[in-house]
């Protein structure tokens, strides 16, 4: 079914429509310019008020570059109205041009402008006066980062993001944290409480009672939180009993030595508080050092697994984790999502821009890209194209076609559903080859080959660069093989008959398609025909 497809659209072809009466007319000021001067194309357009014409807006005009178009004049006489278009033109190589029709659209109907010759002519240059340089290699050109820059900003600011996200949330969450959740491990709670303990300089101050209550409240503490045992409510003996009973208990692996010295560092402490009982200053430094490290063995003693834990321990660990994932999480969550949604615009904008990804493919993006200009079959047909086309050889092809010097080119894209077709051939034509009973036969044949349903087209007579041809136009249903669905098709087929040859154009889009048109008018225009000659 696609080679039927592809054969069918060989005999599909252009034409540049004329009417009777064409209220299009064209005219340039000058034919002849010098390289870099500049002439204007003027198009006028004779209309009722209220009629719909569409002047073309492209960058280039054939060979010549627009360098600037004018707004549309309108002028209004008698319920009239004449509607005035100019585009300044020039050219920087020397030689001789033709400018091209252009297709006006006067109510969705297509009429075309004059062909004008412009001869561009050098510039003479004085070298006897002027000193003359070989020419420069080209210098290598960089990729447009005008706007990839901006993305790269806000990734940066994406991690930014980020971070601000993570720094709020650790702030609040420090706001609200009780004493316990001020660290992270009990021990590290006693070591930081030590710490601040010999800040206050109780010793110094002759504060001793003070000092030894402060250090034996903190061990306490530390005892019944670890243990789960009631440390600070009970004597010396009876705290050391309750230990002995835990480590006995729980199978902790707590040296005698250990806590022998616990219970001296208390006992010690008890003739402070209520002896006045006044130590020296080495067994004061003596009773600091062994707190710590009776609360250092005590941590390394302690099991490690939540299950052996005391609950108030076990409480402290859940709420700092839960916290430290709060504070990871969140912030992270923020920033891939905002990098997500960039990402989103980035690609988004860059297959809306022309990014060439297969899956994305659009005629949007054939249209916008680099488009090929080449000459193919004989007589040969010059076209300007989104693609290069491809030479087909068909499996049915007569000996008779064979003979006729018969070339096809094609280019067929499954995914924009646009195909684009060049047929030519080298034959003897007379009075009797009749353009418009051949265009009839092409036009029956696609639609019997395609099965179309609702097959409509017009056609008209026309000339381009004296070659007398046939345009038709139209639209049908049928299926599609290059993409499997049922689909409305609208389709451009043009047909030039010359002594020598016959030479055909097609194209075939989809219904509606905007830039499947605009593609077709750009390749219309662009057409150039080989006369071939008795030689």
């Amino acid at each position: 079914m696609k080679s039927n497809f592809l054969y069918v659209v060989l005999f599909l072809g252009f034409t540049l429509s004329l009417s009777a009466q064409n209220p299009v007319t064209s005219s340039v000021d000058s034919t002849k310019i010098k390289i870099g001067s500049a002439f204007d194309l003027t198009i006028k357009t004779q209309t009722s008020e209220g009629d719909k014409v569409v002047f073309p807006d492209v960058k280039n005009i054939g060979p010549f570059e627009v360098i600037e178009s004018s707004a549309i004049d309108t002028v209004l006489e008698n319920r009239k109205m004449e509607l005035i278009k100019k585009y300044t033109l020039t050219q920087f190589d020397s030689g001789k041009y033709t400018v091209p029709r252009l297709s006006i659209l006067v109510n969705g109907k297509n009429y075309q402008t004059n062909l004008f010759d412009v001869e561009v002519t050098n510039v003479k240059v004085d070298t006897l006066k002027q000193k003359m340089y070989d020419i420069k290699s080209n210098m290598g050109s960089t990729t447009d980062t005008s706007s990839l820059i901006y993305y790269i900003i806000v990734l940066i600011l994406c991690i930014v993001v980020g971070f601000a996200v993570y720094w709020f949330i650790k702030k609040q969450q420090s706001k609200n944290l009780t004493e316990d959740d001020l660290f992270k491990t009990p021990l590290e709670r006693v070591s930081k409480k030590l710490q601040l303990l010999d800040g206050k300089r109780l010793i110094m101050n002759g504060d001793i009672k003070s000092y030894y209550s402060e250090i034996t409240d903190i061990t306490r503490e530390y005892i019944e939180e670890v243990f789960e045992i009631p440390a600070k409510e009970s004597t010396t003996s009876d705290l050391i009993k309750l230990l002995l009973q835990a480590v006995k208990t729980k199978k902790i692996k707590l040296s005698k030595e250990i806590i022998h010295d616990l219970k001296r560092v208390l006992e010690t402490a008890d003739l402070v508080k209520f002896a006045k009982s006044e130590p020296s200053y080495n067994e004061i430094e003596n009773d600091r050092k062994k707190t710590e490290t009776i609360s250092i063995s005590i941590d390394k003693a302690l099991p490690k697994f939540a299950e052996e834990q005391s609950e108030r321990v076990r409480l402290r660990e859940r709420r700092y984790r839960k916290r430290k994932q709060m504070r990871t999480w969140i912030p992270i969550g923020v920033s891939a999502l905002l990098l997500l949604i960039t990402g989103g615009v980035y690609l988004f904008n860059s297959v809306k821009d022309g990014l060439e990804i297969d899956f994305f493919q659009s005629n949007k993006r054939l249209l916008k890209g680099e488009w090929v200009s080449s000459e193919y079959g004989f007589p040969g047909i010059v076209i300007e194209t989104p693609e290069v086309l491809n030479r087909l050889e068909l499996p049915n092809t007569t000996k008779k076609n064979k003979e006729e010097n018969t070339a096809q080119f094609v280019y067929a894209n499954a995914k924009t559903n646009l195909s684009i077709t060049v047929h030519t051939t080298a034959t003897q034509t007379d009075e009797n080859t009749n353009a418009e009973d051949l265009m009839n036969q092409k036009l029956k044949m696609t639609e019997q080959i395609l099965n179309a349903k609702d097959f409509k087209s017009d056609s008209e007579k026309f000339t381009l660069e004296g070659i007398n041809g046939v345009r038709s136009s139209g639209t049908f249903e049928a299926v599609n093989p290059l993409s499997g669905k049922n689909e409305l098709m609208q389709f451009e087929m043009y047909l030039f008959i010359q002594k020598n040859g016959i030479q055909e154009v097609a194209i075939m889009y989809n219904q509606g398609d905007e830039y499947g048109a605009k593609i077709a008018q750009r390749i219309v225009e662009s057409i150039q025909l080989s006369v071939q000659t008795n030689e």
